[in-house]
């Protein structure tokens, strides 16, 4: 994380500190939660739509920062700390992320694209950690927020970052870019997530390519050569001629294409092919996670990782949590995969649930917010491929996913449909001493993990 003097960090926002007597004082890390607050930290507040963060400062020094941003208008600046007045604290943090990364001697590979991004930056990780000093984007950090805290996290010695690059509307992946400045931009696929905020999925591929302008000159982009949309969108840009461009997919035309060997609850294993001849394994569910692995096998060849590296880096993945998560309580198996959810990333799911042999399956979906206007129409579909699953019981929450249900009605007998999460957690409890697997998905905020954490205490 960051380690400079308060007086370096507020030239490198183009400030000073309030009372130079707090010039020499060491700041170790950026924090924006005051409850997170740790000793030595930079607390920089932010003025969000529900609570004013300047407010919780007496909170922030008693957790033990050293120092703080402060909006000049804002009043009763304390006087026991450092204190840098902005303009802005959003900005300046967003400058001081700029500023650190431009002093840092380090290669960074910025991941984007509709679903598959942390998988992805897991993998690579993981790999290239058999090498290299490595840090990634910590949970879901990659919007305009989450991004400068990533970069302010890592070490002065760090040797590769991987780097999520979140994306709701046109511009965010440009407005990232200084912050990032990626040497190896990766496009995983397009989707519909975000759809309210474009007005087709074709331009939100569109917005998706702009990670192509956010990497160095003569660096590398890597991208889903079978994804349709961006086949057709790639057409439409200019590529900085310094670039190379690598595809990857299940197509013989990708510049590294794949089979599937095997896979179990325990991982999977694949043969790739093209640039890469080899097989390899992983402990990650879903065939789709081999999609993700050759994103990171193209990234690793450019740094001279050899496949030996590559499959002992594959044996090293730190997974993010709540993804394809493997939970066993008594006789149940618990799919879970309620980290957030879209048309696309819950037929990812559907088919990683297929590939799970049991007895008894239940499907648990929640509503998919951010759709659009056709979000209904958009849920309805998906219970209608439901037909295509092995699936005994489907269980809905939300008034969204209620059109799942209806969608699902010709061809799935057992449906209950809930609005009261208590009550469809007692109800799946049942479950619990029968030998059957259950799949639970639905979009962040809906907070279905509380369903397993509740069933994991029955």
């Amino acid at each position: 994380m960051i380690n400079k003097s308060l007086g370096v960090i507020a030239d490198m926002i183009n400030s000073t500190v309030k009372n130079s007597s707090f010039n020499d004082i060491l700041i170790s890390g950026v924090c924006i939660d005051s409850r997170k607050v740790q000793k030595g930290n930079l607390f920089v507040p932010i003025n969000g739509l529900n609570a004013n963060g300047h407010n919780y400062i007496n909170s922030a020094i008693d957790n033990g920062c050293a120092a703080t941003l402060w909006n000049r208008n804002e009043p009763n600046p304390p006087t026991n700390i450092g204190v840098i007045l902005v303009e802005d604290t959003v900005e300046s943090l967003q400058k001081l992320a700029i500023a650190y990364r431009n002093a840092l001697n380090i290669d960074v590979v910025g991941i984007t694209g509709s679903n598959g991004k942390t998988s992805t930056k897991d993998i690579i990780a993981g790999i290239f950690s058999v090498k290299y000093k490595t840090q990634k984007t910590m949970g879901n950090y990659n919007n305009e927020l989450g991004v400068p805290l990533t970069i302010l996290s890592l070490d002065e010695d760090c040797e590769v970052a991987i780097v999520e690059m979140g994306l709701e509307k046109k511009g965010d992946l440009l407005f990232l870019k200084d912050m990032v400045k990626p040497n190896i931009g990766i496009l995983t696929n397009v989707g519909t997530a975000h759809l309210e905020n474009f007005n087709c999925v074709e331009e939100i591929a569109n917005a998706k390519l702009e990670i192509v302008d956010c990497i160095e000159d003569n660096g590398l982009f890597i991208y889903n050569g079978d994804d349709e949309l961006i086949k057709d969108e790639i057409k439409k840009i200019t590529i900085n001629n310094t670039l190379t461009v690598k595809k990857f997919g299940q197509g013989k035309d990708n510049d590294l294409y794949y089979s599937i060997i095997d896979q179990d609850e325990n991982g999977i294993t694949f043969e790739t092919y093209g640039e890469v001849k080899d097989s390899f394994g992983m402990n990650m569910l879903g065939k789709h996670q081999a999609l993700n692995a050759l994103a990171a096998i193209l990234a690793a060849k450019r740094f001279d990782l050899t496949n030996t590296d590559i499959k002992n880096g594959l044996n090293k993945i730190e997974k993010t949590g709540l993804r394809n998560e493997i939970v066993k309580i008594k006789n149940c198996t618990i799919l879970n995969d309620s980290y957030k959810s879209n048309p696309q990333s819950t037929l990812v799911a559907l088919d990683t649930f297929e590939g799970l042999s049991s007895p008894k399956k239940v499907v648990v979906l929640g509503d998919m917010l951010g759709l659009g206007e056709n979000e209904a129409k958009l849920h309805y579909e998906i219970g209608t491929k439901l037909s295509n699953y092995k699936v005994d019981e489907l269980v809905t929450y939300g008034q969204l996913a209620k059109n799942i249900a209806e969608g699902a009605s010709n061809v799935i007998q057992n449906i209950k449909m809930f609005d009261d999460k208590e009550l469809m957690i007692e109800y799946l409890s049942k479950y619990l001493d029968e030998e059957c697997t259950i799949l639970i998905k639905a979009s962040r905020s809906l907070a279905l993990d509380e369903v397993v954490d509740k069933l994991r205490l029955k």
